[in-house]
């Protein structure tokens, strides 16, 4: 449970320098040249351990692909496309939907079962995210504005949906044919990678960065607590837990990003996180516990 919890504090956090590396440079060329530099590190990483074998059968090429467009490409190009307009903590309560829209497909795909303690703690979960949305917070984008929720919000939404059945898909992967993380990840991403570096391209963004020096270090350090961290774990923790168990642990993770946002960036931060924090955590245990009690039988 600590892992869960760590991992989306940690990732929580990238939200805000996610949002530090657009000030450097166009979202989807952002997006292409980080993934592409991980790619070729976690793939050098999984070498230098002798840990790089892949069979390449068909149905691991197909997950391979699926999980490029689906986990890489299109969550984390509308991502960074959808921080331009939103605050790092808005964008982070979006994504705490993940574990929603995971449950429904692990149940389409995966065959989970869905308790009803699990639903009791993914209801609590939900409710936990009412009072951090209802802050306002200034610094947000109020154009693009249509029927009440903007388009980055919906571009979002469809970036979770996407994020969520990636790791569906990678969850039968590892099933199939269980892969060293670095192995795994580092294809998907340089993959990934590139074609978000063609789509920038295609989309006429600016290939440019306003001081390198600068962008560079906080590139290197959201590769190092993301692709390298959070992903192998991601990897390693779907071994043992269920999706939407990982998932439900992201609740967690707008703490983190209201926190990093407030430091850099002066959004709001009120007691309703507060309140929220031990919602998330009651929910988190209740969902854990069923877990645990149902791995025990087996």
């Amino acid at each position: 449970m600590i892992q869960i919890l760590l991992l989306h504090l940690v990732y929580g956090a990238t939200f805000t320098i996610s949002k530090i590396l657009l000030q450097y440079s166009q979202p989807i060329f952002v997006i292409g040249l980080r993934m592409c530099l991980a790619g070729v590190l976690l793939t050098a990483i999984a070498s230098l351990l002798k840990k790089n074998n892949v069979t390449y059968d068909k149905y691991t090429i197909f997950c391979l692909l699926q999980i490029a467009v689906f986990s890489i490409f299109l969550p984390y190009s509308l991502r960074y496309w959808s921080l331009k307009y939103l605050s790092v903590a808005k964008t982070a309560f979006i994504y705490n939907l993940s574990p929603f829209i995971s449950c429904g497909f692990a149940y389409l795909f995966l065959k989970e079962r869905v308790t009803f303690k699990k639903m009791v703690g993914m209801m609590i979960g939900f409710v936990s995210i009412i009072p951090m949305l209802i802050t306002a917070d200034p610094t947000e984008s109020s154009k693009f504005l249509w029927m009440g929720v903007s388009v980055a919000e919906i571009t979002m939404l469809i970036s979770v949906t996407s994020f969520c059945y990636g790791w569906i898909v990678m969850k039968k992967l590892q099933t199939h044919q269980p892969l060293f993380p670095f192995a795994l990840n580092g294809r998907v991403m340089f993959f990934g990678g590139l074609l978000s570096l063609g789509s920038a391209c295609v989309a006429g963004e600016a290939c440019t960065i306003a001081s390198p020096s600068i962008f560079f270090s906080w590139l290197f350090l959201i590769i190092l607590m993301t692709n390298v961290f959070c992903f192998t774990l991601y990897a390693r923790l779907l071994r043992v837990y269920s999706a939407t168990l990982i998932s439900l642990g992201s609740l967690i993770a707008p703490l983190s990003a209201s926190i990093t946002g407030w430091l850099y960036f002066g959004e709001a931060l009120s007691m309703n996180m507060v309140y929220a924090a031990g919602l998330i955590i009651i929910g988190f245990l209740v969902f854990y516990y069923d877990e645990m009690v149902m791995a025990k039988s087996h």
